[in-house]
Formats: C-alpha cells, sequence, structure tokens
C-alpha cells in the first residue's frame, strides 16, 4: 500500500474536469484507491463521491492506492495536475 498527499493547486478547486480526469486514470488502473481531504472520504472509482469532497484552493488530498499496479497508478495519479 502506498500513501501520499498532493495539494490542489486549481484556483477553481476539485471541479468536474479534474475530477473526470483523476477517475479515468483510477479507472485504468486495477488498485483500489481511496482518496480524502479532510474528513472526508470516497472510493477512487466512485466519480460522484469524487465531486463530494468538494476539495478547494490549497487542501490536501491523501490517496491510498493498494494492488498489484499501484506503482503506476501512483505514477499517474502524481502526474496529474489538480
Amino acid at each position: 500500500m502506498v500513501e501520499f498527499t498532493k495539494t490542489i493547486k486549481d484556483p477553481l478547486g476539485l471541479h468536474a474536469r479534474p475530477v473526470a480526469l483523476l477517475y479515468d486514470i483510477i479507472a485504468k488502473h486495477r488498485s483500489d484507491v481511496s482518496v480524502s481531504i479532510g474528513d472526508r472520504h470516497t472510493d477512487g472509482r466512485d466519480v460522484m463521491g469524487l465531486m463530494a469532497l468538494y476539495g478547494e484552493f490549497g487542501e490536501d488530498i491523501v490517496f491510498r492506492v493498494s494492488g498489484v499496479d499501484e506503482a503506476s497508478c501512483v505514477t499517474s495519479i502524481r502526474n496529474l495536475s489538480l
């Protein structure tokens, strides 16, 4: 299992476009991904759950990735601009 944090850099926060890009990355991998902002948590495969995190500019997103292709999944998420 790999846990890492990314800070939201988009002034608009975690809105539909970055959520869709994040969801696409997670959907292409077989690993389980848990996503948290503060006390709000969701499964990375739940696009509505990702939207409901309401991530704002400057907030930290914690990702927990576990599975057979976790290294590839983590690299793809880390390379995503949020």
